[in-house]
């Protein structure tokens, strides 16, 4: 056939093979949606487009629940190898790949920036970043210091762009109410395990303070020094922590935890982005955390 009368095949759009390959290595449409920051309804309107330009059906869908077709499985090892490609075409065209450094508090850092930076690569594949939890921020080259102060963002006396707000709650593990379907009297939290993130119990006071009743647990407290801590011991199933909603968010809509008092609604504090090295890699990493911050709170 002469390439005059050669046959075009239209491609279909990258956005559609990114919700696929996220949901079929993900197995879930709302998991995918969390990683991508998109809805699950945006998510399955990606996946539609991509089987109605196919003309093929790639998912089983039933319920909340969604399983790949025998040709859906095969065209999976042909979009993962694409989006390979394509990440690896804009690197290699890029006059250089760019490195940013960003020190980040650990919980932030493992529990809300690593589910988003594959989002972030995809409106910035040339960038390589490097982040740093352990140590001081002055102790190496940081291009971004995220910080974090406590008190109402307008009250704070802090540096940089604030992005996320520390909207706290009390959460366990459904187990640990031994039968109760829900707690909504403060009082009744305090009777259960405690688990202290830091050594003032200072989220906890504030929460309390925020529910009108004083911090008297009433039976045994576990003291930890960091967030993710306290969190992770909740998982164990060891007692109630006091959480940023946002860092949990995945595990509250899968119901491995679940948040008591919901009425109770308390701002601890806030993350800041500080720029050290200025420049338009920076610039557009703040703007995309501030992105993420206001998305989330749009969802709420």
């Amino acid at each position: 056939m002469s390439a005059r009368h050669a046959v075009t095949v239209r491609l279909p759009w990258l956005n559609t093979l990114v919700a696929f390959e996220a949901a079929s290595r993900l197995g879930s449409l709302t998991l995918a949606a969390s990683e991508l920051n998109l809805t699950p309804g945006a998510v399955s309107r990606q996946i539609k487009l991509l089987e109605q330009s196919l003309d093929v059906t790639l998912f089983q869908r039933s319920h909340n629940a969604i399983e790949l077709t025998e040709t859906g499985k095969a065209f999976l090892g042909h979009a993962k190898n694409a989006l390979a490609e394509v990440r690896k075409g804009v690197r290699e065209v890029s006059s250089q790949a760019a490195k940013l450094t960003i020190w980040a508090p650990v919980t932030l850092t493992q529990r809300w920036l690593i589910p988003r930076i594959e989002h972030y690569h995809l409106g910035h594949p040339g960038v390589d970043l490097h982040f740093r939890t352990i140590g001081a921020a002055g102790s190496d080259r940081i291009d971004i210091e995220i910080k974090y102060a406590r008190g109402l963002p307008q009250d704070a006396d802090t540096e940089g762009e604030m992005f996320l707000a520390d909207n706290t709650a009390p959460i366990c593990r459904p187990a640990l109410l031994d039968g109760q379907v829900a707690v909504t009297d403060p009082a009744q939290v305090l009777a259960l395990p405690i688990l202290q993130d830091t050594a003032d119990a200072w989220s906890w006071r504030q929460w309390c303070k925020g529910a009108a009743i004083p911090f008297e647990p009433l039976g045994r407290s576990i003291v930890f020094d960091t967030d993710e801590s306290s969190i992770d011991a909740c998982l164990s199933g060891l007692g109630v922590a006091q959480a940023n909603t946002a860092f949990v968010a995945p595990l509250l809509q899968s119901g491995n935890i679940i948040r008591l008092c919901p009425q109770v609604d308390i701002v601890l504090g806030a993350y800041y982005a500080v720029i050290h090295t200025p420049g338009r890699v920076p610039q557009a990493f703040v703007a995309w955390l501030k992105s993420q911050g206001t998305q989330l709170e749009l969802a709420k």
